[in-house]
């Protein structure tokens, strides 16, 4: 593989936890970045800018903390046609922010989002929009035991969002995580 996507291992989650091996915040941001989405230049090019290089990618490998693998599996990843995008007309196919819309999650007959797909929800938001500006943010988010935990980030998702990116992305990408989640995560903003 010569561009490959890297995935956490369990290891690699327990460290994001723990803070056990004790690695410097510059491998510690790669390894924090790391979702099974992103591609090795990827995650080169965005922490490119702290000094990070090819070598911090070999020592989370062999340190056991991810791995080389396939990119997210398909009911993770976008499905050809979603439900969401088929029920809300044409104007979803220009939506602006069509790698969460897609995911086809929190859709009326889907039900609640899982775990796994409010974390992909998260971490996608996350690196797409505030880059290493959410560093801390993405800390919580990989913390979080379960869906209610990752529902409660809600509020401070929102305020991230307000200050990089202004009210109109922030309330849209807040709207959506308000579909997936089923009313769980609601607040007033």
């Amino acid at each position: 593989m010569t561009d490959p996507v890297f995935h956490k291992t369990e290891q690699g989650q327990d460290e994001i936890r723990t803070r056990a091996r004790k690695l410097d915040h510059r491998t510690r941001a790669l390894l924090l970045i790391v979702n099974g989405e992103r591609r090795r230049s990827e995650l080169l090019a965005q922490t490119s800018g702290m000094g990070v290089g090819p070598e911090a990618i070999e020592a989370l490998l062999e340190a056991g903390l991810i791995h080389a693998g396939a990119a997210a599996p398909p009911d993770i990843a976008a499905p050809a046609a979603p439900a969401a995008a088929r029920r809300a007309g044409p104007e979803a196919a220009g939506s602006v922010f069509p790698a969460y819309a897609a995911r086809g999650v929190g859709d009326d007959d889907a039900g609640p989002a899982t775990y796994q797909q409010l974390y992909h929800f998260y971490t996608d938001v996350i690196g797409h929009h505030l880059g290493l500006r959410g560093y801390m943010l993405q800390v919580k988010v990989e913390k979080a035991a379960g869906t209610a935990e990752l529902a409660a980030l809600r509020g401070p998702l929102y305020a991230a969002l307000h200050k990089a990116r202004g009210e109109i992305t922030a309330a849209a990408i807040i709207d959506q995580l308000d579909r997936m989640v089923g009313g769980e995560g609601r607040m007033q903003i």
